[in-house]
């Protein structure tokens, strides 16, 4: 089965309508793509891994469900011309859908199967001005284990944004199995209302200000961190990735929780921190700027499935004698105080750096940290089914180095996304290693100079 390309009903929506500008992050993104030698690098792909009695007939209208509610999935988005960037929003036709049934292959060449339409699906680029940047596969691989495919493209879809598709489809789906009372979703916030917010007589004055306040905080420091690659830098800032997990027990977690409520500080904040301390011990830099995903939502926007997430530039600053507990509650303070300045257009803010204190949009901060705060297998789930949710997208490095962790009872899980051809694996082995020693040793002694506690090695 696949359908993709007839309008749903003559009436199911509006056809093509009038061009809206770009949110601020989609105009970002469409930047950084002109530069980027991956076609794919801004595709995502998700696989929910769903076990129980499915109907996939009910799940493909779901879908379809999804992309009549929300613009974002059926636009295209365009360069412009001579003027600014443009999205346009088509008429609503079914989603890519296919359905693939490989239960009568041996149990070793169904995870093959699984493997393979991964890659297939991160293989095929989205052609951003053609438009319906969602395509989707549903496979089985058991009588009940089912393993659905979600491809978009990110100037579609942030990970807020996610979220929100996870959730409306379980109630669109509940909806289709009929049998009780029809949940209602609420009107959904589109992606042209959200960049026109962006574009009020008061938002443009606060991303103004905020300009401002950015430019005086960052003002005489480098954004690029000299990690000690191994390898000759390349030309541009992407390049092929690769991962190495971390992991940071339940002991070591429990008191970075201590030590960050001490601090009057999130668990987020005493982790940036043990990392801009790390990252210190490397390059011998004080003063450090990371990059902080945000997803940048308000009460307003909070249902909308677009982009709108951005980074934030975090400024640590890393003082002679600091104790850890000092660098925290130094870090906090920025940190918080940066949330109430994130309405601004990122790469305005770049343009001024790089006139006015030589920053470079050639080389964006080199280190970034993220804390994922979701758990999508919770919202995944439809009626009758349990879901797992994995990232599938293809290993490509937007910066040279990320760390992305989550929170659990257990502890901290997560990994570091790094450029490959930059830094060697047994070296991101061994840093992961050093700093997460370095982060037990922060958090269980958190009153003790930061100089008595890094390993001589993580200067090396």
């Amino acid at each position: 089965m696949n359908q993709d390309t007839a309008p749903l009903t003559p009436d199911a929506a509006p056809l093509t309508q009038d061009a809206a500008p770009l949110t601020n992050e989609q105009r970002q993104m469409m930047r950084r793509m002109r530069d980027c030698p991956y076609p794919t690098s801004y595709t995502t792909v998700v696989r929910l891994e769903l076990t129980g009695e499915l109907r996939p007939e009910a799940l493909k209208d779901a879908l379809d469900g999804l992309i009549i509610r929300h613009h974002a999935l059926r636009s295209r988005y365009l360069a412009g011309g001579d003027g600014p960037p443009q999205q346009v929003v088509d008429a609503p036709r079914p989603a890519r859908f296919e359905l693939i049934d490989v239960t009568e292959l041996p149990v070793a060449e169904r995870a093959d199967a699984v493997r393979r339409l991964a890659e297939r699906m991160n293989g095929e680029p989205f052609d951003i001005e053609e438009g319906h940047l969602l395509r989707t596969a549903l496979l089985r691989t058991d009588a009940d284990v089912w393993h659905l495919f979600l491809a978009y493209h990110h100037i579609a879809v942030d990970g807020w944004a996610l979220r929100v598709m996870l959730e409306e489809l379980a109630v669109l789906y509940a909806n289709g199995l009929g049998g009780g009372e029809p949940r209602a979703l609420p009107e959904p916030v589109q992606s042209a209302d959200c960049a026109r917010l962006q574009r009020t007589e008061d938002a443009e004055r606060r991303a103004r200000d905020n300009i401002r306040y950015w430019r005086d905080v960052l003002r005489g420091h480098t954004q690029v961190l000299d990690l000690p690659g191994e390898l000759p830098r390349p030309e541009g800032f992407i390049g092929a990735g690769a991962t190495e997990p971390v992991r940071i027990g339940r002991d070591v977690y429990q008191a970075l929780r201590k030590t960050a409520a001490a601090c009057g500080a999130t668990v987020f904040v005493a982790a940036a921190s043990a990392v801009a301390a790390f990252l210190s011990g490397l390059t011998g830099q004080r003063d450090l700027v990371l990059s902080v995903p945000f997803f940048n939502r308000s009460a307003a926007d909070d249902r909308a499935v677009t982009c709108l997430s951005g980074p934030i530039l975090l400024l640590v600053e890393i003082r002679e004698g600091d104790t850890f507990k000092a660098l925290v509650e130094r870090t906090a303070d920025r940190f918080f105080d940066a949330l109430e300045h994130t309405e601004l257009p990122v790469m305005d803010l770049l343009d001024t750096l790089v006139e006015e204190d030589g920053w470079t949009t050639t080389r964006p901060p080199c280190a970034a940290v993220a804390m994922q705060t979701f758990d999508f297998d919770k919202v995944a789930g439809l009626p009758g089914v349990s879901a797992r949710l994995h990232f599938e997208s293809v290993q490509v490095a937007l910066t040279d180095l990320v760390l992305t962790l989550t929170e659990s009872d257990d502890g901290i899980d997560g990994f570091a996304l790094y450029r490959r051809d930059l830094f060697r694996p047994e070296i991101m082995r061994r840093w992961m290693a050093d700093f997460t020693e370095l982060t037990a040793a922060f958090a269980l002694q958190p009153d003790l100079p930061l100089g008595t506690l890094v390993p001589d090695r993580a200067r090396a």
